[in-house]
């Protein structure tokens, strides 16, 4: 296990996955602690996809791969690279083991830092091949509740600002290429009930906090440049936590051919060339 703290702030991670473990700020957990009667995981990476594939399948140049939900980063021992009291610094290569299923010779980096109040969570991709990288990534980290007292509807999903909120909607956990309008809205009230038709997805969310809503305590997520952003709790169940995800990609389209390629939303990097993206966590008092 690997520990950052500063005065107020205490995080674990841990190697298998690059996974945050725990995250407590003035000695409260927020990290949900993965009990598996509802979720065994706590903040998995996803990648080198972002959701599901038809059939757990892809199309590269003519031949068919298989890649699990939210591919296998999630699963890896990652190397640790670096690590101090406020830094962690993670890395994963491709193996003989990983090109069976994705046949790209790829780095990915994951670093996490404290500064303040502020956990910063930062992906780096590097293309180490000379053929377009096709992937998806993204943050998939669940969050008690409560976490400043009351009962699961009393918090919020605030967006920080009044906007349109058009939902992508799933059959099943594939995409249908359609939308549920919302409205103009700042906020979404939780209830366990809105999670019955699986994750909750909307493109372009840059700020989304889970808000108390009598004490105003939040625990806030900006995500700058992230293309999508799902909230999701499992269906049909009073889980008691609820998950914030920054993505660059999603599931498969109900209709998709399966060729990588087409696959809509996927970063292509070039040979050589690196992909970073950064997510930021804070308590809001």
């Amino acid at each position: 296990m690997i520990h950052l703290h500063n005065e107020n702030v205490n995080v674990t991670l841990k190697a298998q996955g690059a996974e945050l473990t725990s995250w407590k700020v003035g000695g409260t957990e927020l990290l949900w602690q993965g009990d598996p009667t509802y979720w065994g995981r706590q903040a998995p990476i996803l990648f080198p996809f972002v959701g599901r594939l038809l059939d757990d399948r892809y199309l590269y140049d003519g031949t068919t791969y298989t890649m699990s939900q939210h591919g296998f980063a999630r699963d890896e021992l990652f190397e640790v690279i670096d690590s101090s009291d406020t830094h962690a610094r993670f890395k994963l290569q491709a193996t003989t083991e990983t090109r069976t299923h994705y046949p790209f010779q790829f780095e990915l980096y994951v670093d996490y830092r404290l500064i303040g109040e502020e956990l910063s969570v930062t992906y780096e991709v590097r293309n180490e091949s000379d053929v377009l990288l096709p992937f998806s990534i993204g943050g998939h980290p669940a969050f008690n509740i409560p976490f400043a007292g009351g009962s699961f509807e009393d918090y919020t999903i605030d967006f920080g600002d009044t906007r349109p909120l058009d939902r992508l909607l799933l059959e099943g956990p594939y995409l249908t290429g359609a939308y549920h309008p919302l409205g103009e809205r700042r906020y979404i009230p939780l209830t366990h009930s809105l999670f019955d038709q699986d994750a909750l997805i909307f493109e372009n969310v840059e700020y989304a906090a889970l808000r108390h809503e009598p004490t105003g305590r939040a625990i806030v997520m900006e995500c700058p440049s992230f293309t999508h952003f799902g909230i999701w709790s499992p269906p049909k169940s009073d889980a008691p936590f609820v998950c914030l995800e920054p993505w660059f990609g999603h599931a498969d389209y109900t209709g998709h051919r399966k060729d990588i390629r087409q696959k809509e939303d996927m970063q292509l990097l070039s040979p050589n060339e690196t992909f970073e993206a950064t997510y930021t966590l804070y308590l809001e008092t």
